[in-house]
Order: structure tokens, then sequence, then C-alpha cells
């Protein structure tokens, strides 16, 4: 009989089948071995071998226990009762040198942080920015930034400050989060801050650098929008600072037929941009000019003056 099971796990590893239909049908043979387990220790308790058909029937009750968990995970979508799994896994785990549950909690958690994007709590690698003054920006992304950022993307992933590793989910908890969100998990999570950037103007173009450091920056795109508006119609008008830019797409991971498939994306960037009203330098600079002048009178340079655009962003 194990000789059978066995011819038949050899030759499946020539077939290329889905990894579920593989486990489904090692789950069928597994069935037929613990039946066949079963036969020899009541074969061998009624011939008088009460001890040694005892310990085959105790093996045989252990393996059609896990035979079920399997028929409950391969075959429903039913959470199986009595199941041991996980408490199993942390004593493999610490008997056979593996991590400690603890630790793995606490690198999971860095890399979580590591792989997250920058909330109010923390200060972005350009300053901290008024969250009432930044809105997001869309990029354009040539060619030849697409290259940059995926250059970047691989140092990133060198240093170890990205863990493209769908923050330690594994192939269940992925397939569970597939199926609430109804969107795939990126293997960055939110994306992954990068450590230097900032802005350029040429002409009315504002480009957007950035790298592992000032000395390593290259151009990755550039500013289409802010907010709702073109950036031709307001990078005369406004002061713009980055106040952050993070790295996202890469590898995804999309609900498949049975089970959870990975796909690839190219790695871009996504901006944040803070604002800043230029008419307010021009005002201190008419009030100067308008001291200077005695002859002058001195009315309200605002009075007339007109009403600018950007008032919609406040």
């Amino acid at each position: 009989m194990f000789s059978f099971l066995d011819m038949i796990n050899h030759y499946l590893g020539y077939v290329n089948l889905n990894v579920k239909l593989k486990n489904r049908i090692y789950t069928i043979l597994g069935v037929f071995g613990v039946i066949y387990l079963l036969y020899v220790s009541v074969r061998w308790i009624q011939n008088g071998f009460a001890l040694r058909g005892s310990l085959i029937l105790l093996v045989a009750v252990i393996l059609a226990y896990f035979s079920v968990m399997n028929i409950f995970y391969y075959f429903t979508e039913k959470q199986a009762p009595l199941d041991i799994s996980p408490k199993i896994e942390k004593a493999l785990g610490k008997t056979l040198g593996g991590a400690d549950p603890t630790h793995e909690g606490m690198q999971q958690t860095r890399e979580q942080r590591g792989n997250s994007l920058l909330n109010g709590a923390n200060i972005p690698a350009n300053g901290y920015f008024d969250s009432k003054k930044i809105l997001p920006g869309k990029v354009a992304v040539s060619a030849e930034q697409s290259s940059n950022i995926a250059q970047l993307a691989n140092q990133l992933q060198q240093m170890q400050l990205m863990t493209p590793n769908y923050g330690g989910l594994g192939s269940r908890e992925l397939a569970q989060q597939l199926e609430k969100t109804k969107k795939p998990v990126y293997a960055i999570g939110l994306g992954v801050n990068i450590p230097y950037f900032e802005l350029q103007q040429d002409g009315q173009q504002m480009i957007v650098y950035a790298g592992m450091n000032q000395a390593q920056k290259a151009p990755m795109g550039k500013i289409t929008t802010v907010g709702l508006q073109p950036i031709e119609d307001v990078y005369d008008k406004v002061r713009l600072y980055l106040a952050n830019v993070i790295l996202v797409g890469g590898p995804y991971m999309e609900m498949g037929r049975n089970e959870p498939i990975e796909k690839q994306a190219p790695y871009t960037i996504r901006v944040q941009l803070a604002y800043e009203r230029e008419h307010k330098s021009q005002q201190r600079q008419t009030d100067t000019t308008l001291m200077s002048h005695p002859n002058v009178p001195k009315t309200d340079p605002t009075h007339d003056a007109p009403t600018s655009r950007m008032k919609r962003y406040h």
C-alpha cells in the first residue's frame, strides 16, 4: 500500500498541477492510507497481537485527524473544529530551532513599519508641513525615469529598507484578505518611504528627484496635477514643496480561481505636495515699495488685488 502511494507521489511530480489540486489529490490518497492502516490494526488485534495492533491503530487515528483537517482546508471554506495546527507550529518552531514567536512578532512589526506609510505621528524626511496645506499630486513617469525607480527599489531592498514579503502573510491569510477586500495585496504593502527627495523646477515643469541620498538622486517623474489643478495653472501662483514621496507598486497578489496568484507591476512613486500662496510675498514687496515713495497715497494694496484661484485650496 505504501509503495503504491509513493509511486503515485512520484508520478505526480512529473505533472504541472495547481498546488491546491495537487494537495487535494494527496489528501484523498492519505484517506485511503488511513483506511488501510485501520484495516491492518484491526487484523493485528484479531490475530492476538493487541499491543502492536493498538499502536498501529493509534497512528491511524492521528493521521485520520490530520486528514480531516486537510479535507476542511482544501475542500471547504469552513474553519476546522479543534484545529491544533497553530500550537503544533509553535511547538515545532521552538524544538527544531525555529524563531521564537515573540521575536517573530517583533520582527514582523519592524517590517510592517518599514513598509508602511508615514502617518501624522511621524515626520517625513523633508520635514513637517501643515496637513491643511498638503495636496496629492499626480506624476507622469517616462521610460528612463521608470528605470531609475526600479533601480531605487533594488537599492532599498539590498539595504533592507524594504521587505517585499506581503507583511509575512501566508497563503491562507492572503486568500482571506483578498476575498474580504476584493483588492490586490502588494508585497510592499501601502508603500515605502524614500530616504531622499526634492522638487526642481524646469520652466513650467516640476521634476521630482529622489534617491538613497542627495549624491545619488535621479529624476523619478514629472508633476502633472496638484490636487485637481493642472500644474500649468498653479506653478506660478503658489510655491510648491514636496511633503512626501513614497515608493508603490511592484509584485502583488490577486485572487485566482482557487487560490492567490502573484502578478508583477512596475514600481512607481506617489507624491504629496505642500503649497504656500505666492501673493503673500508679493504683498510684502508692494508694501515696501509704497513706503519708500512718500508721494504715493498709502492705500491698502490688497483692496484692488484680483482674487487668486488658489483660494479654492483654503
